[in-house]
């Protein structure tokens, strides 16, 4: 809930600082070969155990590897917000008017329309450049170790790749096995939506060039 209203509160802009920095400072951080990060992912599983109260816990972990669990996990639930995503509508300053928002309405949207293009065009750069080839190297690490946090990250390789599924496909064409998870993935998810009747059509590009 906290990083909720955070992120409603930010730009596209700062959405797009925070999701680079998180993904090379935190999720980069623990491809390290030493660092409590790194340390964290090379847990076996049974050293680490979900509780109601919180996601990741280690019987007697050090203090700061317990730290960097929850850092982790706080990341990965950032990451996979959609009010994290570029071009999610932020809630409206209560104190414009009406009439106010009618009078500039219309140049501040073409404006902020043009922004959120390039914004997004960036946005998918660093997606597929950056961040994607630290998810693949973390998943080797994670999958090595067996790691609980591999759950995390699929999920949120699983959210890219529903949004920009055409992308994705031409990044990972060179791994064809994780091109298989996810397309495999993304098919249950749509039977999960179809089937509760809440399947919405998510298009391959979200905002035409």
């Amino acid at each position: 809930e906290v990083y909720r209203m955070m992120l409603t509160n930010m730009n596209d802009q700062q959405k797009l600082e925070v999701t680079v920095r998180l993904a090379k400072v935190v999720l980069g951080g623990a491809l390290e070969t030493n660092g409590d990060l790194s340390a964290v992912c090379k847990l076996p599983p049974q050293d680490i155990h979900p509780n109601e109260e919180d996601y990741y816990t280690k019987k007697t972990c050090p203090k700061r590897l317990e730290s960097a669990m929850h850092v982790l996990t706080d990341t990965f639930a950032i990451l996979k917000s959609s009010h994290i995503k570029v071009g999610h509508k932020s809630s409206v300053d209560p104190e414009q008017d009406d009439d106010h928002l009618e009078q500039t309405g219309a140049k501040v949207d073409q404006r902020n329309l043009y922004k959120t293009s390039l914004l997004n065009k960036i946005s998918r750069k660093h997606l597929m450049e950056t961040i994607i080839p630290i998810l693949r190297n973390l998943k080797t690490v994670l999958e090595s170790s067996r790691s609980p946090f591999l759950k995390d990250l699929m999920h949120y390789l699983g959210y890219i790749f529903r949004s920009f599924k055409a992308e994705v496909k031409e990044h990972l064409a060179s791994d064809p096995t994780l091109l298989q998870e996810l397309e495999y993935d993304f098919r249950k998810h749509r039977q999960r939506e179809t089937s509760s009747g809440k399947y919405v059509r998510i298009a391959d590009d979200d905002v035409r060039k």
